[in-house]
């Protein structure tokens, strides 16, 4: 069974420009992220999903250098660049995150395809995670099927189309109680790159090695700095609710 993991990813963001390959530690956001990826044993294959847009070349760039594998899709159309990539690369299970959240947790990647391989569901989600840390497990075939019912290129926001058609079946893996929280550690605004900039500066230049466990003990124990970004929750929130509309 080949399992990849399809980072969603492009250098269009207005609200902190090309975010993805701001540096901490002189290496770009996404080689943090791609740095943890590696250290999971329940990946086959990383792949940045991106698009043939000249702004996303450095990108493509960053995973020629990384040796790991790229795929140009549609610029808007997420879910369609998702499906394509996943039947490109012939995968059997896809798990997805965007680019934006670098200390993605690899235990519970390596829990959702657990779940994959004793269910085979078609969505599998561990929503009760801070966000961030959560990502999303695909089955190829779920992918192609709403890529025929969708109605809209605008598919940023595609969860609705596995949990609201009926058509699915998804699970929710059960988090760990010492798991949940409400921290926010994915980046869109300033606020989220300087919390980033923080927990970097506390765990040094190896800061992908950390896991969760020790992640979640140092902001509970620096709730200032666990406070940095919260507002941005709201705003995220608004703009969410804003292209759930235009999805329609």
């Amino acid at each position: 069974m080949k399992i990849g993991f399809l980072i969603t990813a492009r250098l269009k963001s207005t609200r902190l420009p090309e975010k993805l390959i701001l540096k901490i530690y002189g290496r770009e956001m996404i080689r943090h992220m791609i740095d943890r990826l590696k250290l999971s044993e329940a990946l086959d294959q990383i792949i940045i999903c991106t698009s043939p847009n000249p702004q996303d070349k450095p990108l493509v760039n960053i995973a020629n250098e990384e040796g790991i594998k790229y795929f140009l899709g549609d610029e808007d159309d997420v879910i369609q660049r998702l499906s394509d990539a996943a039947e490109f690369f012939k995968l059997d299970f896809a798990i997805n995150i965007s680019a934006d959240n670098p200390l993605v947790s690899i235990k519970y990647i390596e829990r959702i395809r657990e779940e994959f391989e004793n269910t085979n569901a078609d969505h599998i989600r561990c929503m009760d995670l801070p966000i961030g840390l959560f990502s999303y497990g695909l089955k190829p075939a779920a992918l192609k099927e709403v890529c025929k019912i969708k109605k809209s290129k605008q598919t940023e926001v595609w969860g609705r189309y596995f949990t609201e058609t009926g058509l699915f079946e998804v699970r929710d893996l059960v988090v760990d109680d010492n798991h949940k929280r409400n921290y926010r550690m994915t980046l869109d605004y300033p606020e989220d790159f300087e919390l980033f900039e923080a927990i970097f500066s506390h765990f040094g230049e190896e800061t992908y090695k950390t896991n969760i466990d020790d992640i979640l003990q140092f902001l509970d124990e620096n709730p200032d700095i666990a406070a940095i970004n919260m507002d941005c929750q709201k705003k995220y929130e608004e703009r969410l609710s804003k292209q759930r509309e235009l999805a329609k």
